[in-house]
């Protein structure tokens, strides 16, 4: 206790000297922190990417053309869903003759866009879990015409109220939209049910099967397919291909998370650098003081004990600012660069509390071990020389 008395009154004496540590360290632990929370921000957004364009891990993506003209769709799924035992099944295509028109209110001429146009069967959400941010998703068999559901950048070109058609220059039929989805496309995209196909010409003869399950493989489902086919189902398969993307990222979010952390590592670097300077002062202007402390009595390591618990009580009251700093900071810049990911930023997490002690007080320790050695080493008659 008398150290931690002796200390209080160095700390007094000296409001500027400890002004400056304590937000030295603030701004290195915010910082730090700052980092820690950016790499969440980080690896959400890439895994969030990751399910949305190519679905879980264990998916896959099979080339189907129907063989006779009284093939059904819906028969060759469930045929591939209980051949491969996946958990989800879904059927994709797109007609490149059709294009996304942009028609502005009262007036007759509409601007053609470079949306992409797909053809899907409900279930396809199934799999790709694409966020529904407004109204609703495609449905089969509601509607006698066509209804379609975009992404948020096809939905941007239609916020002045304007209309989508769809169709060629010569023939554009309205599709009114039912929803907005997030899809991780940076593209206007536009999704319509399967059995909508139709509408726009003949009906498809090649899709792309999507299937989902925990241990499915590109060569289980080509087999699958090809029993089928020996078995006599009217179709016929390409090579099936893995479609997810999950694990491929997981190296590339690492690596951003290494250049992340050695940046942190730097940034408290610098922040011991900076402590460490303001200890080396003190410790040369209190020369005098610490020499007239061992006169009365005190022993070396009293004296170096002082620095240190010196550096230990300004770090508690930086960690603690720094805590609440983080707190009401970090959520607000996370949340504004997870915005413009597209994602939720992460939820604050208490334990950056202990992390902030934690950095606080290694950091103030390392930066008051010299000047700890440099006043536990000094002579008394060199000091009183001078």
């Amino acid at each position: 206790m008398k150290t931690i008395r002796i200390a209080l009154q160095g700390l007094r004496g000296a409001p500027v000297r400890s002004v400056l540590v304590i937000a030295t360290l603030t701004l290195g632990m915010l910082g730090f922190i700052a980092v820690f929370s950016a790499t969440d921000v980080l690896r959400n957004a890439a895994i969030q990417r990751a399910l949305l364009i190519g679905g879980p891990v264990a998916t896959v993506q099979l080339s189907v053309s129907l063989t006779a003209p009284d093939a059904s769709i819906d028969t060759t799924l469930a045929q591939l869903l209980r051949r491969t035992g996946a958990d989800a099944v879904a059927a994709t295509t797109a007609n490149d003759d059709l294009t996304m028109w942009v028609a502005a209110q009262n007036n007759e001429d509409a601007a053609m866009t470079e949306a992409a146009i797909t053809f899907a069967t409900p279930t396809l959400r199934d799999i790709r879990p694409l966020l529904l941010t407004s109204g609703e998703w495609i449905s089969e068999g509601t509607s006698l015409a066509p209804r379609g559901v975009v992404n948020e950048a096809a939905a941007a070109l239609l916020d002045d109220g304007s209309t989508m058609e769809l169709g060629t220059f010569d023939s554009r039929v309205p599709v009114p939209v039912v929803g907005i989805v997030r899809d991780g496309f940076d593209q206007p995209q536009v999704y319509l049910p399967l059995s909508d196909y139709a509408t726009f010409g003949s009906r498809p003869m090649s899709v792309s099967v999507v299937l989902h399950g925990p241990a499915l493989t590109a060569d289980e489902v080509t087999r699958a397919g090809r029993e089928l086919i020996a078995l006599g189902a009217p179709f016929e398969v390409g090579e099936a291909t893995r479609t997810d993307r999950i694990n491929a990222l997981a190296d590339e979010v690492a690596t951003s998370a290494q250049v992340l952390f050695v940046l942190g590592v730097l940034a408290l670097a610098s922040t011991v650098i900076g402590i460490l300077n303001v200890g080396l002062s003190s410790a040369t202007i209190r020369g005098h003081e610490f020499a007239l402390r061992r006169v009365m009595g005190a022993r070396r390591t009293q004296v170096a004990a002082i620095v240190i618990t010196e550096s230990q009580i300004l770090a508690l009251l930086a960690a603690a600012i720094a805590f609440g700093g983080s707190f009401l900071l970090v959520p607000l810049v996370v949340g504004s660069f997870g915005a413009r990911l597209g994602i939720a930023p992460p939820p604050f997490d208490p334990v950056y509390g202990l992390v902030c002690l934690a950095v606080a007080c290694a950091s103030a320790l390392v930066s008051s071990i010299v000047p700890a050695l440099l006043s536990y080493r000094r002579d008394l008659s060199d000091v009183m020389r001078r």
